[in-house]
């Protein structure tokens, strides 16, 4: 789904703010269009952790189911460039026994992270299940993402640069003054102290044919503009 929505502000001023607004007449404006777009990729993230007294076996435990998990990302057909295995953490852990007021050691905590990018959303859950198998025993969070998300930024941007040309041009109507040449325009707020005033009015929503994967859920993307123009 797509939805746009513009909003205005509408000055008069003798001074300009740092320089951001004109001296004279203007209408500061507001374009706005954002994109529901369904995810085409997941970053996930899992762990293995091993504790043992024996520092060497807990070492080769947590290596082999790795070794595992690599192997079954591999299958899964996740690039080598996309599957990432962190290095060992190994922590030495110790009880205070308040008896003996002496810290007792229970043994070593051995940790190994494995972070892979899934990009077929259909096997998610197959692949989850395929790393409890191996052993993997942590699953820290997984990240929903579009891969393409500058394609998407560029289309954005275009439809906010039309709704604040269209919210300066219907500010002006309401206001009986005519619009003038563009001042200034920016992607992001301006350092003003005026407040946007919305049109008030959401554009018809655009439907996108996504397919649903796991139920991931639509990721938002939002583009907006900020415009200056003089009025006469």
């Amino acid at each position: 789904m797509r939805s746009l929505l513009a909003a205005a502000a509408f000055a008069i001023s003798t001074c300009a703010h740092a320089g951001s607004l004109p001296e004279g007449p203007h209408l500061y404006v507001k374009g706005m269009s954002s994109m529901e777009v369904q995810p085409d990729a997941a970053i996930i993230r899992v762990a293995i952790t091993e504790k043992h007294k024996s520092l060497p076996e807990a070492k080769s435990n947590v290596d082999q189911i790795m070794a595992k998990a690599i192997q079954i990302a591999k299958d899964f057909g996740i690039k080598s460039k996309d599957i990432h295995a962190q290095q060992l953490n190994v922590h030495r852990q110790t009880r205070y026994n308040r008896k003996s007021n002496e810290e007792e050691f229970e043994g070593f905590r051995v940790n190994r992270s494995l972070t892979v990018k899934l990009k077929d959303l259909a096997e998610y859950p197959n692949l989850l299940q395929a790393f409890v198998d191996s052993g993997i025993n942590q699953f820290n969070n997984t990240e929903f993402v579009v891969e393409d998300k500058a394609e998407y930024m560029k289309k954005l941007k275009k439809s906010a640069i039309e709704e604040a040309k269209a919210a300066a041009r219907e500010l002006a109507d309401d206001f009986d003054v005519d619009l003038g040449r563009l001042y200034s325009v920016s992607f992001s707020p301006m350092s003003v102290p005026v407040q946007p005033y919305a049109r008030g009015k959401m554009m018809a929503a655009e439907s996108m044919d996504v397919s649903q994967a796991y139920n991931t859920g639509d990721t938002t993307l939002t583009a907006e503009v900020y415009a200056v123009y003089f009025i006469e």
